[in-house]
């Protein structure tokens, strides 16, 4: 058993730097965790703390139901990978790969057997003899990530892995990453700002903001049903649409037009709350019918597969996507439509 169990963490730095804020996330085993969020939230101290890199003010770690939060990195059974590959350039890469089995004193069989796999898996067998510098970016993330798998650990944590590879090269790692890691069956932590990535790649993702984690859920949970404005608007490209509105009885009223709610949740009328609705779930037409929001094209942006039209409602902007023939145009005048059940509610901006 591989689950991890962070309880309570906090950590901070000189200067008054407030880095995580009492943190508790469980990983249960074999699970594809993501840490999701902007720069500075947090993210990397939160994995640096589980790697035994960091010491934490307060709060526990633990691995497999030990506690290892004073124990060092070597005696914590994971493999790290890093942002910056981390590879010694004055070894080839089957000394790289084969780097943390010798610190550990894995027997010269066990060694080459073990190398051997993880570049097979990696599909980088032909490069053993080459040095870092005759590697591309791409190849050399496929060492650093053979590194860790050589090792075998039951753990693996990876520091946004494929920020430093093009857009085509991280399309395809991504799509390799995830079969792998499900061969392996290892628990994984995987830290990113990418937010396609985390869709595409987490059994779970958990999205942090400010040392804090405001939502851990599946991948379309996070993406259909957040549970805070901020999570609404990080996730998903665009992101969610966000209006000022008020509960009234027969729906949420927005610029003086009514929508209609499945689930009140509870709120009553005159309580102020935020309307998501994300692009996909909202249609555009000439031509008024019930429950339409009716509103003014200001842009139209052709993106290949569709259009994605922002338009005025009111004194609010919301972006939709429609067909790429559908052949609309700025300062139009058009009716918004919004899917049934597609309405979410969120606490209002304070």
């Amino acid at each position: 058993m591989a689950e991890i169990r962070v309880e309570n963490m906090t950590k901070s730095y000189p200067g008054g730097v407030v880095a995580l804020t009492d943190v508790s996330l469980t990983v249960t085993d074999g699970e594809f965790m993501v840490l999701l969020g902007p720069s500075g939230c947090g993210k990397t101290t939160l994995l640096r703390l589980i790697a035994g890199f960091e010491v934490p003010d307060s709060g526990t770690v633990s691995i497999g139901g030990r506690d290892v939060t004073d124990e060092p990195p070597r005696r914590r059974g994971l493999a790290m990978v890093f942002q910056s590959y981390a590879l010694f350039p004055h070894l080839k890469v089957f000394d790289n790969i084969a780097f943390g089995l010798r610190m550990h004193h894995t027997p010269r069989e066990t060694l080459q057997s073990q190398v051997h796999q993880a570049s097979e898996l990696m599909e980088i067998q032909t490069l053993l003899g080459r040095y870092p510098s005759q590697l591309s970016g791409g190849q050399r993330q496929r060492v650093a990530v053979a590194r860790a798998l050589a090792m075998k650990a039951d753990v693996i944590l990876m520091d946004e892995p494929l920020s430093n590879l093009d857009a085509l090269l991280r399309l395809q790692m991504r799509a390799e990453l995830k079969r792998l890691l499900q061969e392996v069956q290892a628990t994984t932590i995987y830290v990113t700002h990418d937010q396609v990535e985390a869709l595409s790649m987490g059994d779970r993702i958990a999205v942090m903001r400010a040392g804090e984690i405001l939502q851990v859920d599946g991948p379309m949970a996070v993406y259909d049903r957040p549970r805070d404005s901020f999570v609404a608007g990080f996730i998903g490209s665009p992101p969610m649409n966000l209006l000022e509105g008020e509960v009234s009885a027969e729906g949420v009223a927005v610029e003086g037009n009514t929508l209609a709610l499945d689930e009140p949740d509870g709120l009553r009328p005159g309580d102020h709350v935020l309307v998501g609705i994300r692009a996909e779930n909202l249609g555009v037409s000439r031509t008024r019918s019930s429950g339409a929001l009716p509103g003014r094209v200001r842009v139209v942006e052709p993106l290949g597969s569709h259009l994605l039209v922002t338009i005025k409602v009111g004194n609010q902007q919301v972006k939709v996507t429609t067909p790429v023939d559908f052949g609309v145009h700025g300062d139009e005048d058009v009716w918004i439509m919004v899917k049934p059940g597609s309405v979410r509610l969120l606490p209002a901006m304070r």
